[in-house]
């Protein structure tokens, strides 16, 4: 696997990180006895530049407000979207140009999916690319740029969100239309 014309195949993560890729498991992997403020700073520990540390805190802070009002609480005792927002904002610390996010709405009652893909969406408008794993498709496909569908292990179809939104295979297949 490549990225940005490096192999990065048989990096550790840690180098990884610093290339410029976040990840965003669907696990969360989250710190419980750990403050939310404190979770962000573990996402930062690769990031020597303190102002950039700064900047990327107030940019989690401004697409999760909540996570600010909250930031001394006990990430073991938020609900399962603030903690999903947690981990958003964890993998945005070291602002990294591509961000892969693993089924982001799991387990999520359908206003914090909206709130969740809604601070992506805001994201990706800032540059950030994002590769989204999620087998929610139809909040999905209405965010997304370009979207792939896949069906036992290969790319099915392939097309902007609108138009697979539109396609009768998708409807059939995922939507129950």
């Amino acid at each position: 696997m490549t990225f940005k014309g490096q192999d990065i195949t048989k990096l550790p993560p840690h180098l990884i990180s610093q290339l410029g890729i976040g990840y965003v498991s669907e696990s969360l992997n989250l710190f419980p006895a750990m403050s939310i403020y404190e979770n962000l700073l573990v996402g930062a520990h690769t990031v020597k530049d303190k102002a950039k540390v700064k900047s990327q805190m107030d940019l989690v802070f401004e697409l999760f407000p909540r996570l600010l009002e909250r930031r001394d609480q006990l990430a073991g005792t938020m609900s399962g979207g603030e903690r999903k927002m947690l981990a958003i904002g964890r993998g945005m610390m070291p602002a990294p140009t591509l961000m892969l996010v693993d089924e982001p709405s799991l387990g999520l009652a359908p206003i914090p999916t909206l709130a969740t893909f809604d601070a992506l969406k805001q994201l990706s408008a800032r540059g950030t690319t994002i590769l989204l794993v999620e087998q929610n498709v139809n909040t999905t496909l209405r965010i997304v740029d370009r979207a792939y569908v896949l069906e036992q292990g290969a790319v099915a179809l392939e097309g902007t969100g609108e138009q697979l939104l539109h396609d009768s295979h998708v409807q059939e297949a995922y939507l129950g239309v």
